[in-house]
């Protein structure tokens, strides 16, 4: 598993160890006079992760190679993605996590494993993705590196402690030589390689140096998109882990508010959260064993939240964390009782924060019978708005054994409703797109370290696609779907991106409605220009709806000229005009979901001359 040296791991001279420090304290300093690093396509992109290993598999399970995504690439061109989340491509651990060789078992971040390919093919999948119109964003392991690796015998003063059974980056170990070796292997990722970005596993340990790799790449004219999986600094242009309709050991969640009502999800423009924008719960456990409950599920507690408040704690840490916290008021608490502990949470977004135990970190001072709380922001600040209805990390460690760890499973209204069409960046998993039937590979665990029988782990990392399923009706149907919604987010980019930073170019409208099932709360995408109807039905029978719809309402003004819509789902028909009688009293049909065109009403409004089909 050793590899000779490369020239990515020596050290600096002296001259280049200053130089470096010196940029550090320009950086520093540089403060709000930091041009826009963020590239101008990010808005539009459309990540599709890919698990290199299992995603094709030309010689039996993980036999994926570079060349096995290139030959995947006219595929992926056709069904309407814009970038590749590859979660493998370093030296890694061929068994170390679930049995399996994943790229989190890093070896060596630098060096291609030749388990995948030459580096000779790595470049050639990437400049062959370029061609088919898609970006490549690889994996960083930030944290540290497996403990054979050659990097801690020959610089162990680059290392400090461990975690996730291996040897981690001592970070904050003042190492020049460590930072900047850091900042080379990743530029030259870009500049060499071609690579258009990263997603940094963890987190950022070190924003400082990935605003350097940032700059330094700007300034060779090759701007990258930096995913952070967590977003507590300020650098990444996105978060990873930010709408995630899933929960890692459960699946969908069902009740989240991006599949009931989209449009109240006022943090996707990043307005400063305040009262009124989120209902929470509350719940106590006191000392002597009984619990009480807030007022809404019938319990004494009356839970107001106050907004932004100051830095008392940290999210999954107690310590401050430099963030401004989320602040609540709990009044109706018996000031003599004893707490044990206090748990607050926001059903439609699954957030959940406690006083004591794992997961997000509650800080409690009392004052009589009221509680002032203090918990971590949940939200990712000014950053591009991520909504991600599965990645690898479905089916993790404790998922039940046997289930589907895919999300969607066929849905086309949550792909739809609560993920394509919403105004942010789409990430899915690798056969996602076709509702493929989960296999494991043949070495999957179900346990994070090994543990259990082989090739009954759940982990979608370890999903071994089977492309044969492609023969079957009901996998190409799905896939057909698909891709006409990707095609029509294509056709409307102007009402369908992410929203940049503090620059809201368009307005996300509730719709009401009548309806004879019980759907999702309809939604309009407006740019003032046109707007996008978007209706969901995740039940299994056809519903009918009657919608509320003015001009006003759709961000419109037709200023006597006359109005059109154009259906887009379940069939494209041509513009017809029609009145603002009309749209006060607009009744659409939704088909059943999980059938072809099913699951969706889509329609597209706009004042003006008559619209040519396919505007």
């Amino acid at each position: 598993m050793r590899q000779d040296s490369n020239r990515h791991t020596r050290s600096l001279p002296p001259l280049a160890t200053a130089a470096l420090a010196l940029c550090f304290l320009s950086l520093s300093c540089a403060g709000e006079q930091d041009l826009d690093l963020t590239p101008d396509w990010a808005q539009d992109l459309v990540i599709y992760e890919i698990a290199t290993k299992g995603f094709s598999s030309p010689a039996g399970p993980e036999s994926g190679t570079f060349r096995g995504i290139s030959d995947k690439l006219p595929y992926l061109e056709e069904l309407g993605i814009n970038a590749i989340w590859l979660t493998g491509h370093s030296l890694a651990d061929p068994d170390h996590f679930y049995g399996i060789w994943t790229q989190y078992a890093c070896i060596e971040p630098g060096r291609i494993d030749p388990s995948l390919g030459t580096e000779a093919e790595f470049r050639e999948m990437i400049a062959s993705a370029h061609r088919h119109g898609i970006r490549v964003l690889l994996d960083t392991i930030e944290h540290g590196v497996m403990s054979e690796s050659r990097l801690v015998a020959e610089h162990p003063d680059w290392f400090e402690g461990g975690s996730w059974g291996m040897t981690d980056y001592d970070w904050e170990g003042d190492h020049p030589d460590l930072d900047e070796w850091w900042v080379q292997l990743w530029t030259k990722a870009v500049l060499d390689w071609g690579i258009d970005g990263f997603r940094c596993d963890c987190g950022l340990h070190r924003p400082d140096l990935w605003l350097e790799i940032k700059r330094r790449c700007q300034a060779a004219g090759k701007p990258i998109f930096i995913l952070g999986e967590s977003g507590a600094e300020e650098v990444s242009d996105a978060c990873q882990r930010d709408i995630m309709l899933f929960n890692q050991r459960r699946g969908l969640k069902k009740n989240h508010a991006a599949l009931t009502d989209l449009a109240s999800m006022r943090d996707l423009f990043r307005p400063r959260p305040g009262p009124g924008d989120f209902d929470f719960h509350c719940e106590i456990r006191f000392a002597d064993g009984e619990e009480a409950l807030d007022a809404e599920r019938g319990g004494p507690l009356q839970i107001s939240f106050l907004g932004i408040g100051e830095d008392l704690i940290g999210t999954w840490e107690r310590p401050p964390d430099g963030r401004a916290d989320w602040t609540w008021s709990i009044a109706g608490v018996a000031a003599d009782r004893e707490i044990e502990k206090l748990t607050v949470t926001c059903p439609d977004r699954s957030w959940s924060w406690r006083s004591v135990g794992g997961g997000w970190q509650l800080a409690v001072t009392r004052e009589g019978g009221t509680l002032q709380v203090n918990g971590g922001n949940p939200l990712p600040g000014p950053k591009l708005r991520v909504i991600s209805p599965s990645c690898h990390d479905c089916g993790w460690d404790g998922f039940p054994g046997g289930e589907n760890p895919y999300s969607v499973q066929g849905s086309r209204a949550v792909f739809g409703y609560g993920v394509l069409f919403a105004p942010a960046i789409p990430i899915f998993m690798s056969g996602e797109e076709f509702d493929a039937e989960y296999r494991p590979l043949p070495g999957l665990t179900p346990d994070l370290y090994g543990k259990g029988e082989p090739g009954t782990g759940s982990w979608l990392y370890g999903s071994w696609l089977q492309w044969d399923q492609l023969a079957q009706d009901r996998h190409r149907d799905m896939l057909a779907d698909v891709k006409r919604m990707l095609a029509i987010r294509r056709e409307h980019r102007d009402l369908i991106h992410a929203i940049s930073p503090g620059n809201a170019d368009v307005d996300l409208i509730a719709v009401s409605i009548e309806s004879d099932a019980e759907l999702p709360v309809p939604y309009l995408l407006s740019d003032g220009r046109r707007a996008l109807l978007v209706v969901g039905n995740p039940s299994g029978e056809t519903a009918t709806a009657s919608l509320e719809l003015t001009l006003e309402g759709l961000g419109l003004t037709s200023e006597g000229t006359a109005l059109w819509a154009t259906e887009l789902w379940p069939t494209e028909l041509a513009a017809r005009r029609v009145t603002v009688e009309e749209l006060a009293s607009y009744r659409c049909t939704i088909p059943a979901d999980r059938n072809r065109g099913g699951g969706l009403h889509l329609v597209r409004f706009e004042a003006g001359a008559e619209p040519t089909r396919g505007e």
